[in-house]
């Protein structure tokens, strides 16, 4: 199975084998399995393995309706049908997409355009989902006037959305997340941790949380940054190893709406957040405002940011007060 558009290139590695011994005599379950382009993570606390697994087929059969839902690499889903639809003629959504094109809709306006889902045809042209091209200033200049959520009238009481243009939805900044509140909601308050690969979410332990390792920005299998996850969502949002290079330029995956052409930062940031729609979007919109703008973006708006800036052989963190003091995490170490 193809991916979402990958742009949460940097791993969070979860230590699963960690005893928290507030679950009594509970024991851990764990399922691995592949979805949404990532190997996936999925576990719970729960008296018997039977019980365990049985949550746990819950939250998956959420994970893998949204795919079908969302993943543009199905021909069937409700945002390739959206692609798909000819212009100027409305599209009547499902309830629930409907509800999540509204809330992206309002998250592109807050970030001032930071984040904008609409850019599937800019990706197209950069060859994103490739081998990686730079395209010639003819095909740029066609992609981005077909680019920007300015090209999608969505209409939230009658549940439509209208291409003003061929402009084409890519979920990768939104889709995790979404999937992940989506699983979040069928778990309830029993204890479970979600790893979807570049995010997290977990909720309903009583002892001190998952510990996690948000990943050193160019070599994800090093942990530069030790912290436990009690509850929320943290999603991270970077470069490494994703990023491709055409002609001997850096044609990174997360793009910068407002300028049509990829993020030049290189480092990468993470964002909790009680839901997993909101950090999702967040660590994208972030990332592409880059540390400086994004650190006061996200101080004026009260966002739990950590920005790993790399410098020469060092990495340089800077994080928001609402990072340090976020209820649902506790840091435990730099590196």
């Amino acid at each position: 199975m193809k991916p979402f558009a990958a742009v949460l290139a940097v791993a969070m590695t979860v230590a699963m084998t960690a005893a928290l011994s507030a679950q009594g005599a509970s024991q851990l379950v764990v399922r691995d399995v592949y979805l949404m382009g990532t190997r996936a993570s999925l576990a719970t606390y729960a008296t018997t393995r039977d019980a365990g697994l049985t949550a746990l087929q819950s939250a998956l059969a959420a994970l893998e309706h949204t795919e079908a839902e969302l993943s543009t690499w199905r021909d069937t889903s409700e945002m390739s049908r959206l692609n798909r639809q000819p212009i100027g003629t409305p599209w009547r959504a499902t309830p629930g997409v409907c509800r999540l094109l509204d809330e992206v809709r309002r998250w592109h306006l807050a970030t001032g355009g930071a984040f904008d889902p609409a850019i599937g045809q800019l990706l197209a042209a950069w060859d994103v989902h490739g081998e990686g091209a730079v395209p010639n200033a003819a095909d740029q200049a066609r992609a981005a006037n077909t680019s920007g959520f300015a090209h999608l009238a969505v209409d939230s009481t009658l549940c439509t959305a209208t291409r003003l243009s061929d402009v084409a939805i890519d979920v990768g900044a939104f889709g995790k997340g979404e999937a992940l509140d989506r699983a979040a909601a069928v778990m309830g308050r029993d204890p479970w941790m979600i790893d979807l690969g570049g995010q997290v979410s977990a909720g309903g332990l009583t002892g001190d949380g998952w510990p996690l390792a948000i990943a050193h920005p160019h070599i994800r299998t090093r942990p530069h940054v030790r912290l436990t996850l009690l509850r929320g969502s943290l999603s991270t949002s970077g470069g490494s190893e994703r990023d491709l290079t055409a002609g001997g330029t850096r044609v990174g995956h997360i793009f910068d709406p407002r300028t049509g052409r990829p993020a030049p930062f290189a480092g990468s940031v993470t964002v909790w957040h009680e839901r997993g729609l909101a950090a999702d979007i967040l660590s994208t919109a972030l990332y592409v405002m880059g540390p400086d703008e994004g650190l006061r973006w996200a101080a004026a708006h009260q966002v739990a940011a950590l920005y790993l800036i790399p410098e020469g052989a060092t990495v340089q963190t800077r994080m928001t007060a609402a990072f340090q003091t976020a209820s649902g995490l506790t840091l435990s170490a730099l590196e």
